[in-house]
């Protein structure tokens, strides 16, 4: 996947025939990862349910034999347009990921997507990924109609209408893919939904926010591979810290600690047991932010449904801290990256003279 993604296509085409369950996970893969890029899956067969879940897994073509002139002309014109609209930098995932249970993590991401919405004035989204006992509606005082699981099992269904049909809205413009009302397992798969949904609301928003709660499996792990920034949520006990050490080893032996922010909370400096010096060891690297411990502060907030960011506290002061770094990394981002592709249209229009821009394939 690296080295596909390093080769700046413009389209990929996906073969199902020799293997339909790794090639539908290679299309999930490359849709996550780059909204930009035109899947065409293809297959030697017409089969209704190879196309169905190809397109659910984000492709935007299926090709079948025999491969016709003008189908394909006019499956590359699609592509062509499509591209022609994408002037707007996909937003950028803010994953957080507990080291254990009980660590804080839903309280602050909820509170860190609420800063960022304030500070940055970009559409952001926070998406809770805890199936069968989320907690960000209820911290922000709203009780969701629809949820996740809702995107996640209709996947056919998908687009930016239907998305926003699900999400809720709060009064600071913060917008919420909240987790369901009601405990439920739900024994249909929703792995292949997933890539879809982000990609979208990486179309629709500037931050996508995730808790990640109990998600787990391919949903976690392609949450792992696009994140543009991973927050690992720890605290000063020894079950979190061996958790998170555990955590960072995983990330690392796959290269996903590039991106990778460690989160001290409820920090406390005259912790007698274990002491700052021991948790940096303990985590392999240095702590980037520490959240003090302010539980009154937080418990009263769950109890009145108004959260710590709307007021003035300790723990809001950090997480604006963290929501202007993540802002402005985001804003240095783009403007490189508009920089860097006109350069590169420039350049490739002279090299091919292809003149009026339209990209080849």
């Amino acid at each position: 996947m690296p080295e596909i993604a390093h080769l700046d296509c413009n389209v990929v085409i996906v073969d199902l025939d020799n293997n339909i369950d790794k090639a539908i996970g290679v299309i999930a893969n490359i849709c996550s990862r780059d909204v930009a890029v035109t899947v065409m899956a293809y297959s030697s067969r017409n089969d209704a349910t190879s196309m169905r879940r190809s397109m659910q897994a984000g492709a935007r073509e299926f090709l079948i034999e025999p491969l016709l002139p003008d189908a394909l002309r006019e499956a590359f014109a699609r592509t062509a347009s499509r591209r022609a609209d994408q002037t707007k930098a996909p937003g950028k995932m803010m994953v957080f990921i507990p080291s254990k249970g009980g660590v804080g993590m839903t309280t602050i991401a909820t509170n860190f997507a609420l800063a960022l919405t304030k500070e940055s004035g970009a559409k952001v989204v926070v998406v809770d990924l805890d199936f069968q006992l989320g907690e960000i509606a209820l911290g922000l005082g709203l009780t969701a109609k629809f949820s996740v699981v809702d995107a996640l099992l209709n996947p056919a269904r998908l687009d930016s209408e239907f998305v926003s049909t699900i999400l809720l809205k709060h009064s600071s413009g913060l917008a919420i893919l909240s987790s369901p009302e009601d405990y439920n397992f739900f024994h249909a798969p929703v792995d292949e939904g997933a890539a879809k949904l982000f990609r979208i609301l990486r179309e629709d928003f500037d931050y996508v926010v995730v808790d990640t709660g109990t998600c787990h499996g391919r949903i976690q792990e392609m949450l792992f591979g696009i994140a543009d920034k991973l927050y690992l949520i720890t605290e000063m006990t020894f079950p979190a810290l061996r958790n998170g050490h555990r955590l960072i080893e995983f990330l690392a032996a796959r290269d996903w600690c590039r991106n990778l922010e460690v989160v001290l909370n409820r920090f406390n400096s005259h912790h007698t047991d274990i002491d700052e010096r021991s948790v940096t060891k303990a985590m392999t690297r240095p702590i980037d932010w520490k959240i003090p411990n302010g539980y009154a502060a937080a418990r009263a907030a769950e109890d009145t449904g108004v959260p710590l960011a709307m007021g003035d506290s300790p723990i809001t002061r950090v997480l604006v801290q963290m929501a202007r770094a993540a802002s402005a990394s985001r804003s240095l981002s783009t403007k490189s990256a508009a920089g860097d592709s006109a350069g590169l249209i420039s350049r490739r229009c002279q090299e091919r003279g292809d003149l009026d821009g339209s990209p080849r394939f």
